[in-house]
């Protein structure tokens, strides 16, 4: 039985729905796509006389991000005696940057009744930097600090990986270097980020640096860093150095994973190598692993442009279950 016809039941059976079993139902029909499902029941949740809560708001403006009523329900709050809550305005403000709308978003930001948060902070600094604004990001980053914020771990994460998607390598490097004159907490996870910027800007060696540089500051790589950094050789052409790594990864009792293997075997690929991608296949799938969407997908248009090389169509066969 649906959940959906296990609600309408509810009734016949004398149980009466609360604001809780509304906004379970709301949640999974947002979760599903089904936005007009979420606004005929937001209405008949009105008419029943259900007093919505804060959750019931926060979810319905979620699921109506896509639409013109979203802004109508947010602006009904205070009619129903709600004051909306920072999440409620930071859903609704990221759904104005998805909607690449940023005067909307930056106006409801500045609005007198929000008390923005961190979590808030970073939503806007989030959607900023997507639309590539970074002056922008970068001050209000020092304004909510200035108010007496402390930017968290996925606040940085933002910063960093914002600075780095639109260009911005050495400001990245730059405030890595600031957190670790400040002391603060710096994880592996913000390494990672930047090694990615610095591999996409093509400053390979700079990468390298830093991975070299991460035992003096007592931090190991992780699978995620390591991947990074073979991924950039990978790019670059530079195949033995990417199975030198995996190597390194391997003395160091990092556990290479799937996504490793794929990234070499697909430069491998790349690189006409073929023979050698057909043994570097066999030795994944010696070890339980198996080419991902991207390595198919790479496989069968090698295929074609290669005139149906026999090597590359046993491979295929190899890899039948995934790319089926």
């Amino acid at each position: 039985m649906s959940a959906a016809k296990l609600f309408d039941e509810m009734p016949q059976k004398g149980i009466k729905c609360d604001v809780i079993t509304y906004n379970v139902l709301i949640n999974g029909l947002s979760s599903l796509s089904r936005w007009k499902a979420v606004e005929v029941l937001w209405k008949e949740m009105v008419h029943c006389n259900i007093y919505p809560n804060v959750i019931t708001f926060s979810t319905v403006i979620d699921a109506l991000c896509r639409m013109d009523e979203a802004r109508k329900v947010f602006n009904s709050l205070p009619g129903k005696g709600i004051i909306p809550c920072s999440i409620s305005y930071g859903i609704l403000i990221n759904g104005y940057f998805i909607e690449m709308k940023i005067d909307e978003a930056m106006h409801l930001f500045s609005h007198k009744g929000l008390e923005p948060d961190v979590s808030t902070y970073t939503t806007v600094l989030q959607g900023l930097f997507r639309l590539r604004k970074c002056s922008t990001a970068l001050q209000i980053f020092d304004e909510m600090q200035a108010a007496g914020h402390k930017p968290d771990f996925y606040t940085y994460c933002v910063m960093l990986d914002g600075l780095c998607g639109n260009g911005l390598v050495e400001r990245a490097l730059s405030l890595l270097d600031e957190l670790e004159k400040k002391e603060l907490n710096v994880c592996i996870h913000y390494y990672s980020i930047v090694m990615n910027g610095l591999c996409k800007a093509e400053k390979l060696d700079s990468a390298r640096a830093l991975l070299a540089d991460l035992p003096s500051k007592g931090l190991e790589p992780d699978v995620i860093t390591y991947n990074t950094l073979i991924n950039g050789c990978c790019e670059k052409g530079l195949l033995e150095e990417a199975k030198d790594i995996l190597l390194e990864m391997e003395q160091s009792r990092c556990l290479p994973n799937g996504v490793t293997y794929n990234i070499i075997l697909r430069g491998t690929l790349k690189s006409g190598e073929f023979n050698e991608a057909t043994e570097f296949l066999d030795m994944m799938v010696r070890r339980g692993f198996s080419s991902d969407l991207s390595t198919s997908e790479l496989l069968l248009s090698l295929f074609q442009k290669k005139e149906h090389n026999p090597t590359l169509f046993n491979m295929i066969k190899k890899c039948a279950p995934i790319t089926c």
